[in-house]
């Protein structure tokens, strides 16, 4: 999916033109360049992209600003090479899916009480479980890309009336973090962050909140704040695999709360069944349950966008390929890339 990019579209001798340019000309391939794989014209079309693809103004000024920073070539491929690796980082290639269903004997209730439904509000970002039941019955029981029905709730209706038939195709579902659990730190209010500063700094938080224009405190997305339900949807277990590795994501359009659903290869469409749709409208059951935070998708599909129109989700993926089939390093240097990027993944656990 990876290509050239565009011609400048920022107005001659603005601030974003100059930084835009500065992208154009890194990208330009240099004869007989016999640098490292991840080459200055993938470093160019990352923080291009980035400029191109911020989801809010703010976050085109970061980028820009951190691109007049780099008074050389090198700083800017060493800028454009950690915007990658710690944008990769937010979606683990080996995350093991959250399942769903519940695993409780009795079946699932149907017409929860106003209290319930507050108390499992309460409860989610505490409980796995609380925020499993919220987004089941926020999402319908079902998958909200192909809309199957949830495999777990069935059993359990099925197991309370044998008469019982699903409302559509059954497949076992998940929850998928929009921002992944695998992210976060426990961070404390800014008066206490003094101590968090090193450990916060390792983290990808940094450059998700300068791009995108999000604040993990006053957003509520710190510590156990993750797993609020506006950060999870309900996904069938390949829907989620494909959105996790940011081959699936979810643009906005001009519909309120309707979303194109966009891969970087049609491809990847065959391995979800049933089949998924061009578009797909979020609807809660209950309006005290709120929908997936609309900026956050934005967030994530700019990230999507970005990884691949740049070629680095493909290049990392094939440098984690070549780990997991050959776990040694070069001895002739050859594995310098690879040795940096699994670097850049391990940091924030390390800390």
């Amino acid at each position: 999916m990876h290509k050239p990019l565009p011609d400048n579209p920022y107005p001659l001798d603005s601030p974003r033109f100059h930084a835009y340019e500065r992208c154009l000309e890194l990208e330009r391939p240099a004869e007989n360049d016999s640098g490292p794989k991840f080459s200055p014209q993938m470093c160019g079309r990352i923080l291009g992209y980035m400029m191109l693809e911020a989801p809010a103004s703010g976050g085109r000024d970061k980028v820009q600003r951190e691109i007049e920073t780099c008074d050389t070539d090198q700083k800017l491929r060493d800028l454009a090479e950690l915007y990658a690796a710690y944008f990769l980082r937010l979606f683990e290639k080996e995350k093991s899916p959250t399942p769903v269903g519940s695993s409780h004997p009795s079946r699932p209730s149907f017409n929860d009480t106003r209290d319930i439904i507050m108390h499992l509000m309460e409860e989610a970002p505490k409980s796995n479980s609380a925020v499993k039941k919220l987004a089941l019955k926020r999402d319908n029981y079902r998958c909200i890309v192909t809309g199957a029905y949830d495999g777990a709730t069935y059993l359990e209706q099925a197991e309370a009336d044998d008469t019982f038939i699903p409302p559509s195709a059954l497949r076992f579902t998940h929850i998928a973090h929009i921002f992944p659990d695998s992210l976060n730190q426990d961070l404390t209010g800014p008066d206490e962050l003094t101590g968090k500063k090193a450990e916060y700094s390792a983290t990808p938080w940094p450059v998700v909140e300068g791009f995108g224009q999000v604040n993990i405190l006053t957003e509520s997305l710190n510590g156990r704040d993750i797993h609020r339900v506006e950060n999870v949807l309900t996904m069938c277990t390949s829907a989620h695999k494909l959105f996790d590795q940011l081959k699936l994501w979810f643009e906005a359009t001009d519909v309120p709360n309707t979303y194109s659903i966009c891969t970087n290869n049609k491809g990847n469409f065959v391995l979800v069944n049933p089949p998924v749709p061009p578009q797909v409208t979020f609807e809660s059951t209950d309006p005290s349950i709120p929908l997936p935070n609309s900026h956050h998708l934005r967030i994530h599909a700019a990230c999507a966008k970005v990884a691949h129109l740049s070629g680095a989700a493909e290049y990392f993926e094939t440098i984690l390929n070549e780990w997991e089939e050959r776990p040694v390093l070069a001895s002739d240097g050859g594995s310098a890339d690879m040795l940096s990027f699994l670097l850049a993944r391990a940091l924030p656990r390390l800390l």
